[in-house]
């Protein structure tokens, strides 16, 4: 692929791409480029960290990126289910199993572990994440952790560990582009405002990938335990059945998780979306929609 051809790629992935400007140059100069993902373990996969992570690596394969998956094993013991090292090594196995089965193509990707790093190159990453500590505020890490919703009394501070070793990570690995969600935003912005105040050279280009949206209509984040909320990689077919035909469907575009499933999963895995029935009820701005995404996956 030429480098407009891979910046396509890039494109159908990430939803926005900090230092765009500097990324088509990259693609230009560099013939094999690096791209990092960040991954934490998890007991319960969700399909985007699943399927749809899947279908970006095999893409970014094709289309002539070395990739690299950093597992955040480090990360993944300060949930109280997890809370040793051994454990979340353990479950991170079990997530690479999920996307063997899924048809990641593993054998052209380097799997790294942070705990891994942080033994082998703690010079590197311990100094970093200090001083990112030392320069954010109490209030600017709570929002860089999406913890708003939660009352302060309740937030283990273990949690601000996670912005800034993620910060740390980001500006250690010696690589041309990291992806990672978008609900990362804001440790990515954060990494950002970093390099612009020790006035750093290289700043990190980051894509940022979509993510699926609460098939519930006012879901509650703060109570995990409705597993209605999201499909998870091990649901059975009639439990995903149930949850689909109880999704929150409204009638615009605009905030219809049914429609982001169909964007971000259905057409990207099977190249193809017939509704058996007229679902959209004469929705002509759903159809649109519908005809669309036919069109780009033709282009790609």
């Amino acid at each position: 692929m030429n480098p407009a051809e891979r910046f396509t790629v890039l494109s159908s992935i990430g939803g926005e791409c900090m230092c765009e400007e500097g990324l088509l140059q990259l693609l230009k100069r560099k013939a094999t480029p690096i791209c990092c993902i960040w991954f934490q373990p998890t007991p319960e996969m969700k399909i985007e960290q699943g399927i749809m992570k899947t279908i970006h690596v095999n893409r970014m394969i094709k289309a002539g990126f070395q990739v690299k998956i950093l597992m955040a094993d480090w990360f993944a013991q300060r949930k109280s289910k997890i809370d040793t090292l051994d454990k979340a090594r353990t479950i991170g196995l079990y997530n690479i199993e999920m996307w063997k089965a899924a048809g990641m193509d593993l054998h052209k990707v380097e799997l790294l572990w942070l705990s891994d790093e942080l033994n082998h190159h703690a010079p590197d990453y311990w100094p970093i994440a200090m001083d990112v500590a030392r320069k954010t505020t109490m209030d600017e890490m709570i929002r860089t952790c999406g913890l708003e919703i939660y009352e302060p009394e309740v937030i283990p501070a273990s949690e601000f560990f996670y912005p800034c070793i993620q910060v740390s990570a980001i500006l250690c690995r010696r690589v041309d582009i990291w992806l990672l969600d978008v609900d990362q935003r804001d440790i990515c912005m954060l990494a950002m405002d970093y390099c612009k105040d020790i006035k750093g050279e290289n700043k990190p280009t980051i894509l940022l990938h979509n993510t699926l949206p609460s098939l519930l209509k006012d879901p509650d984040f703060r109570n995990k335990a409705n597993r209605g909320r999201t499909i998870f990689m091990e649901d059975e077919g009639e439990f995903l059945e149930l949850k689909i035909r109880s999704a929150f469907c409204p009638p615009k575009v605009a905030g219809n998780p049914c429609l982001a499933y169909i964007e971000y999963v259905i057409f990207p895995w099977f190249g193809k979306f017939e509704p058996v029935h007229d679902y959209f009820n004469g929705n002509d701005e759903a159809r649109a929609l519908i005809n669309a995404l036919k069109g780009q996956m033709k282009m790609n």
